[in-house]
């Protein structure tokens, strides 16, 4: 039984994979390459205020956290989509970013333990 101080839960993944292990490996590739971009961009964003590239970037980041199951970070990267979208609560941004930031690097270190059993 896995621990729970996982972030990570690949059950949707499995799922969506039908048994396909070379599927997942090429989801977790594809999520440990662009997602640390992303957030790269989400910094830089909010560091210039510009919430509408802010909110498109979290947006479009939302589906990738579904699909390695970090409920965590769907809520928060949900929030911040809503934020800069709305341009409120603006002052809890860098708090939601940086956490974004720091899971997503214990995410990317778990997904790499995960890749080794697919491969």
């Amino acid at each position: 039984m896995e621990t729970n101080n996982k972030h990570i839960d690949l059950e949707y993944l499995k799922q969506i994979a039908n048994g396909s292990d070379e599927f997942i490996l090429q989801m977790i590739t594809v999520f440990t390459e662009e997602i640390p971009g992303e957030v790269e961009n989400l910094q830089n964003h909010l560091k210039n205020k510009d919430w509408n590239a802010l909110r498109a970037t979290a947006h479009k980041m939302k589906p990738s956290y579904s699909f390695m199951g970090v409920k965590e970070l769907e809520d928060i990267v949900h929030s911040v989509e809503e934020y800069s979208g709305n341009e409120s609560h603006l002052e809890e941004l860098p708090g939601m970013v940086s956490n974004i930031y720091s899971i997503t690097n214990e995410v990317i270190s778990e997904l790499q333990e995960e890749k080794k059993k697919f491969q």
